[in-house]
C-alpha cells in the first residue's frame, strides 16, 4: 500500500509539474506574440491582463499539492514516511512558485529590449543651430548637452518609446539582472521560515545577508536606468532594509539577544 501509494503521489506530482511547465511555456509564446506589436509603443494593459490571468491559473496549479496531500494523500502514507513525501510536495510547490514569479518580469524585460532597440535605430541625430550634428545620446530622460562646436546649451528629449522603456523595463530589467541573489534570497527566507519560534541567530543573518545581496544587485541594475539610485548605493539598500529590521527582526529573540547586530 505505502509503494502504491507514493508511486501516486509521484505520478500526481510528475502531472502537475508539467501542466505548470505547459501553461508558462504557452503564456511565454502569447506574449512574444504580444511583444511583437508593441515594439513601437502602444498600451501593455493587455498584456498585463493576460499575464494575471496566467498567474492566477499557475497558482491554482500550486495550490492543489498541498489541498491534495491533506484531503487524500495524507492518511495513506505510513506514519514513517509522510514527511519525507510532503517535504517533496511541499519543495515542488516552492520550485514552481519561483518560475511563477519570474515570468512576468522576463517577459516584460524582453518587451523592454525590443523597444530599446526599436527606439535606438529610429531615433534622429541632435542638431545644434551651428549645423554640428550629434548622435542622440542613450537616455530615457530630458538632457542637456553642450556643443562642442559654438558651446550652446542644447536640450534633448528622448522620443515617446524610448521614454516608455525605462517606465516598463526599469524593474524586470533590474529584477532579471538579479535573479540569482533572489533565489538565494528567497530559499533563505524559507529556511527561516520552516524553523519555529525562537529561531536560530544564523538563519536570521543568513537571511539578512541575502537580502542586501539582492538589493545590491537589483538597485546597481536598477540605477542604468534611473541614475539617481547609483548616487548612494548603501543609503538605497539601508533604506529598503530598515522595514524588514522594524518590522520582522526586530521580533527574532536570537537577532534581538544578540544585540540587533545590522550588517554593514
Amino acid at each position: 500500500m505505502s509503494v502504491a501509494s507514493v508511486a501516486r503521489w509521484d505520478a500526481f506530482l510528475g502531472q502537475i509539474e508539467g501542466r505548470h511547465r505547459e501553461v508558462i511555456t504557452e503564456a511565454e509564446l502569447a506574449a512574444r506574440e504580444a511583444i511583437a506589436s508593441l515594439t513601437a509603443g502602444g498600451d501593455t494593459s493587455p498584456l498585463s491582463h493576460q499575464l494575471m490571468a496566467v498567474s492566477s491559473r499557475l497558482q491554482e496549479l500550486e495550490s492543489r499539492i498541498i489541498d491534495t496531500w491533506h484531503a487524500k494523500v495524507d492518511d495513506l502514507i505510513p506514519v514513517g514516511d509522510r514527511d519525507r513525501e510532503y517535504a517533496k510536495g511541499q519543495t515542488l510547490q516552492r520550485v514552481l512558485s519561483d518560475h511563477r514569479d519570474e515570468l512576468e518580469p522576463r517577459i516584460f524585460a524582453e518587451l523592454a529590449r525590443q523597444r530599446f532597440a526599436h527606439a535606438s535605430a529610429t531615433q534622429d541625430p541632435v542638431a545644434c543651430g551651428c549645423g554640428t550634428q550629434y548622435a542622440a545620446p542613450i537616455t530615457f530622460r530630458i538632457t542637456e548637452l553642450r556643443c562642442v562646436s559654438c558651446s550652446a546649451l542644447l536640450v534633448y528629449e528622448p522620443s515617446d518609446v524610448m521614454r516608455s522603456v525605462a517606465a516598463i523595463g526599469a524593474h524586470p530589467l533590474a529584477q532579471e539582472a538579479a535573479i540569482a541573489e533572489w533565489r538565494a534570497m528567497r530559499a533563505a527566507e524559507r529556511r527561516l521560515n520552516d524553523q519555529r519560534p525562537p529561531r536560530a541567530l544564523q538563519l536570521v543573518v543568513d537571511y539578512e545577508h541575502s537580502q542586501i545581496a539582492y538589493w545590491r544587485a537589483y538597485l546597481t541594475a536598477r540605477a542604468q536606468l534611473e541614475p539617481e539610485l547609483g548616487r548612494d548605493l548603501a543609503l538605497e539598500v539601508r533604506s529598503r532594509m530598515e522595514q524588514w529590521y522594524v518590522s520582522h527582526a526586530e521580533y527574532e529573540q536570537a537577532w534581538v539577544a544578540a544585540g540587533r547586530p545590522r550588517a554593514a
